[in-house]
């Protein structure tokens, strides 16, 4: 395997942002080197970290109706396991009636292969907005998320094929990602059987028609969307039914989220939440800031709006640092948990400097804040965003 000084050297070229490589040990085997997953990354990918890898990219990298794999967001909570798909199986055991194992190939032979694009975002996503920002991912406001079709088979007909037995409440998904220490926790997550038995929650092998990325959890993931990206557990290979909620690093130490809201600086209350659905966000991905138009030229904003559960009802854009907002055009809805595009056309008339602010709502009644409520994790921001371009003559 190649080194991850190595390793280190390329990302670190890749993105133009450091002096010098930073040498760490040998890459374990059995993984995939970060080198070999930033090489087939879009160039303005930037790396926010090397061990857990994380990687994204931001706004004007998302004007896309759908995700490219290539500036989908990377997040590893441990390595990237190189794991052979001929040899995977996926194994239903608990409180089922009879224990089932599947390869990926028995699962598309054998249940209704289907196709959605959804939402995937790290629950940490935009938790450089804090203040005072908590430690972790320094995500941006826009970095650590995306909106790939998904191929695979529902999760719901392979419980079914297992036979859910009456105490049967949570599916709790373990990926096959390692640490560098053994004795690292590994990554397993629990999700409320109604959210398992959605049918857009699924066993996905698959990522924009083509075969799931290794970096992305290849060769089986769980996609639970809408949700934590935690929920979505990748490299797949037990699911395991339960009759309360697993107990679990991945549960009770991280990704949770305090029940009301607590003083910037406090630590997680006792009563805190697992996340779930993400709250209701939007972006804009044109223009990206510090663009250049000239003066009555047309100018077409355009971003991307989503929300955990529930649908985008309405996107507004402010003009004038949030005193009056104006509503913007909305694309028709697509799948379920896909994002929606909204526009604006503008024609300035004058030269200067234009800062356009940009706020969703969804059809619960909730809207972006222009600052979201500070948790002690930095999870779930969803604050207003902000682009700025300068008009010349």
């Amino acid at each position: 395997m190649a080194a991850a000084g190595a390793a280190g050297a390329s990302v670190m070229a890749h993105n133009g942002y450091a002096q010098e490589a930073v040498k760490l040990p040998v890459e374990p085997a059995g993984t995939v080197p970060n080198s070999a997953v930033i090489a087939e990354k879009f160039s303005g990918m930037q790396v926010h970290s090397e061990r857990p890898l994380t990687a994204s990219v931001p706004a004007e990298s998302h004007h896309f109706s759908v995700t490219p794999n290539d500036r989908m967001f990377v997040r590893n909570n441990l390595l990237t396991p190189d794991i052979d798909a001929s040899k995977h199986r996926l194994t239903v055991k608990g409180s089922v009636h009879k224990e089932v194992s599947f390869s990926v190939e028995e699962l598309r032979k054998n249940f209704p292969v289907v196709r959605t694009q959804a939402m995937l975002e790290c629950a940490g996503s935009g938790r450089s907005g804090f203040v005072p920002r908590p430690s972790g991912t320094p995500w941006s406001a826009s970095g650590g998320m995306g909106c790939p079709v998904w191929n695979g088979v529902r999760l719901r007909d392979v419980l079914r094929a297992a036979g859910l037995q009456n105490n049967a409440a949570y599916v709790a998904g373990q990926g096959g990602d390692f640490g560098v220490i053994a004795t690292a926790a590994p990554v397993i997550r629990s999700i409320p059987m109604d959210k398992a038995m959605e049918p857009h929650t699924m066993l996905v092998f698959g990522m924009n028609d083509g075969p799931l990325p290794k970096i992305h959890g290849a060769p089986l993931r769980l996609l639970t969307p809408g949700w934590a990206g935690s929920a979505s557990t990748k490299w797949l290979h037990t699911l395991t039914v339960l009759d309360a909620p697993f107990k679990g690093t991945f549960m009770d130490s991280s990704y949770r989220i305090p029940r009301d809201a607590v003083k910037p600086g406090d630590r997680m209350p006792p009563d805190a939440l697992v996340t779930e659905g993400w709250p209701v966000k939007s972006m804009i991905t044109y223009p990206a800031p510090n663009a250049v138009f000239q003066v009555r030229r047309l100018v077409l904003i355009e971003g991307r709006a989503w929300v955990g559960e529930g649908a985008i009802s309405r996107v507004q854009i402010s003009l004038d640092e949030g005193v009056s907002w104006q509503n913007a055009q909305l694309n028709n809805a697509g799948d379920k948990f896909a994002w929606r595009t909204f526009s604006v056309e503008l024609r300035p008339e004058k030269p200067g400097f234009v800062t356009v602010l940009a706020r969703a709502s969804d059809d619960r009644g909730n809207t972006q804040p222009i600052v979201s409520k500070w948790n002690p994790l930095g999870y779930f921001w969803n604050g207003v965003h902000r682009v700025g371009f300068s008009v010349e003559a």
